[in-house]
């Protein structure tokens, strides 16, 4: 039975996909992300499909539903995500469509773990715990529980090594990444992976290096501090965060010039903001298209459009009352 997994590149998707090989050996592993999801699946041929950690789009939501119905006459279709949905697409289409598995505030790896805990080794808790921690949902319940099982210094290391490490270039690559799935799902920990703990000390230097160009980079306008185009293209959030930081504004992007078009990181030091709501709504009205999660978020808009995004998302947060921590906490 042929089964293809597509999972995020990032430390949650990397962990999650990681228990879906453990259950279903012998799988191909394939990287994508929200804005290429439904091109991807249509390329997929496969008994059995398992997405974990993608988030649906509104721009592309009906057509992932109605492909997803189409395959899903001939293939065994597993989703699992923790991204809020669009409001063009509902839980009870998704749930008569797939096996959909969906919960907010806690990881995709998580909620993979939870469903298929009893049919793989007890020691695949551990790229759960890694996922949770790396997307800052380690407190949870479940994972406040199973921590008490384990040292958890040893985790916090192995998490902040395969976070760290992925972000250097050397180690940034799909093939490297796909290694690192394999790798956790028959037992092995981050740091087995030569190399990738060297790599994570370089990324904190490479981090403290990027907050001094941030300090002297970014721009303000309103409430949104921003920097484009830096050179530590694997280090988006952190100068996203770093921007509002050195600003002293609630929100910042950092934004990257591609071909055809601008990908847009957004962070936020007040997390009563919800990002993933006006990154959406904006991205669509310049053209583009836009989302995540409340804290972190991130959209993809054309050339040219910047400036009417920026101005966007100011009028969303016109009034803003709030207090992000200050510069000093």
């Amino acid at each position: 039975m042929k089964t293809f997994i597509l999972c995020h590149a990032d430390a949650d998707g990397i962990c999650s996909g990681a228990i879906a090989l453990s259950k279903f050996p012998g799988a191909e592993v394939f990287f994508t992300k929200p804005v290429s999801l439904l091109a991807d699946l249509k390329d997929v041929q496969a008994d059995r499909i398992v997405i974990t950690d993608i988030a649906i789009t509104k721009r592309d939501a009906r057509e992932i539903l109605a492909l997803l119905k189409e395959k899903a006459r001939r293939a065994e279709i597993y989703y699992f995500d923790h991204h809020p949905l669009p409001n063009n697409i509902s839980e009870e289409e998704l749930k008569r469509t797939v096996k959909w598995f969906h919960k907010l505030k806690v990881s995709a790896s998580e909620i993979i773990y939870q469903h298929f805990r009893d049919e793989i080794p007890r020691e695949r808790v551990w790229p759960a715990i890694y996922g949770a921690i790396a997307d800052y949902t380690e407190n949870t319940p479940f994972v406040q529980t199973v921590l008490k099982n384990w040292e958890r210094r040893a985790l916090y290391f192995e998490v902040s090594t395969l976070v760290l490490g992925t972000k250097v270039e050397e180690f940034t690559s799909y093939d490297i990444k796909r290694d690192l799935v394999k790798l956790l799902a028959r037992g092995g920990n981050p740091s087995d992976l030569y190399g990738l703990v060297n790599a994570a000390k370089a990324a904190v230097t490479l981090e403290f290096e990027l907050y001094r160009d941030v300090k002297k980079q970014a721009k303000v306008k309103g409430n949104i501090a921003w920097v484009e185009n830096l050179h530590t293209f694997g280090f988006r959030g952190a100068a996203a965060l770093f921007s509002a930081t050195v600003r002293r504004v609630p929100v910042g992007f950092c934004v990257h010039a591609r071909k055809g078009h601008l990908d847009i990181t957004i962070r936020t030091r007040d997390y009563s903001i919800q990002l993933n709501k006006i990154a959406e709504k904006i991205a669509e009205k310049v053209g583009g298209s836009g989302g995540g999660l409340p804290e972190a978020a991130g959209a993809r808009i054309p050339e040219g459009k910047l400036e009417d995004f920026i101005q966007g998302f100011n009028e969303f947060l016109k009034g803003y009352r709030g207090k992000p921590p200050s510069f000093s906490q």
